[in-house]
C-alpha cells in the first residue's frame, strides 16, 4: 500500500522540528522473534562485561562476538556496526531504571527517618546507581551527550517520573524546606547530587574532576551537606 505524500511530508516535518535523524550506524533490527532478542542481549552482555576493564571505543567488535559466542554473520543480521550496540544498550538500561528505582527506595524505611535521615538515605541511592556499574553508565552517558537524537524517544518522560520517587519522598519533610515551592526545589536538588555524583564517579580521571580529590565517604558526606544546605537555606535580600 503506497503512503499517502501527505503522510511522508509530515512525517519529515516531525523530524526536522526534533532535528533527528539517527545514523544509521547506530541503527538495530528490531527483534521479530524471542530467539533474535536473545541473541541481542548476548551481544549486549558480552559488551557490558567487556567495557569493565575497556572503553567502548578501545574493544574491537571480534572481541565481542567471540565472547557472545554467536557467529559474526549473526551480528551483522541484527546491527548496522558495532556502533549500533550502544542505543540497544542504553534501551536495555533504560528499560530497567524504573524497577531499579522502585525496589531500591523500598529497602528504606522512609517512615522512620527524619529530614537529615532522608537527606542520607537518598544521597546514598544516587551514588550507588553509578557505583553499581559504572562502566556501562560511563559508555552511555558518553552516547547520551553526543548522539541525543539516537536516544529512546520517550527518555525525558521517562527520566521525569523517576525524579518523581525522590521528590515524593523528600516531600513529607516540606515543613523543613525553606523554598517555597518544595518540590521543584527537591527535583533540583536531586539533580544537583546526581550531576556532581555522576562527574566524579564515571569521569573522576578528568582534570576538572581531579581538582577536588575527595573518597566516596567524603563525597557522600559533602553532598548530604550541599543538598541539606540548598533545601534549608534562605534567599538573600
Amino acid at each position: 500500500m503506497n503512503t499517502p505524500p501527505g503522510a511522508t511530508r509530515a512525517a519529515r516535518t516531525r523530524a526536522a522540528r526534533r532535528g533527528t535523524t539517527v545514523p544509521a550506524r547506530f541503527r538495530s533490527s528490531p527483534p521479530a522473534q524471542r530467539r533474535s532478542r536473545e541473541t541481542m542481549d548476548r551481544f549486549a552482555e558480552a559488551a557490558e562485561e567487556l567495557l569493565r576493564g575497556r572503553r567502548f571505543e578501545e574493544i574491537p567488535l571480534q572481541d565481542i562476538v567471540r565472547l557472545s559466542g554467536r557467529p559474526i554473520g549473526s551480528f551483522y543480521a541484527r546491527f548496522g556496526s558495532k556502533e549500533a550496540l550502544l542505543p540497544f544498550l542504553y534501551q536495555r538500561y533504560h528499560d530497567g531504571l524504573e524497577a531499579y528505582f522502585e525496589t531500591r527506595l523500598a529497602r528504606v524505611d522512609w517512615n522512620g527517618l527524619d529530614f537529615r535521615g532522608a537527606l542520607r538515605a537518598l544521597v546514598d541511592f544516587l551514588v550507588g546507581i553509578y557505583d553499581e556499574r559504572r562502566w556501562l553508565i560511563r559508555a552511555l552517558v558518553l552516547f547520551a551527550r553526543t548522539r541525543p537524537e539516537a536516544l529512546p524517544p520517550d527518555v525525558v518522560r521517562r527520566r521525569t517520573r523517576l525524579y518523581d520517587m525522590p521528590v515524593a519522598l523528600l516531600a513529607r519533610h516540606r515543613a523543613s524546606i525553606a523554598h517555597e515551592d518544595a518540590e521543584t526545589a527537591i527535583r533540583f536538588g536531586v539533580f544537583l547530587v546526581s550531576s556532581v555524583a555522576r562527574e566524579k564517579m564515571l569521569f573522576g580521571e578528568t582534570p576538572h574532576a581531579r581538582v577536588t580529590p575527595i573518597g566516596r565517604r567524603a563525597l557522600r558526606d559533602e553532598l548530604v551537606r550541599m543538598l541539606h544546605a540548598y533545601l534549608t537555606c534562605e534567599v538573600p535580600a
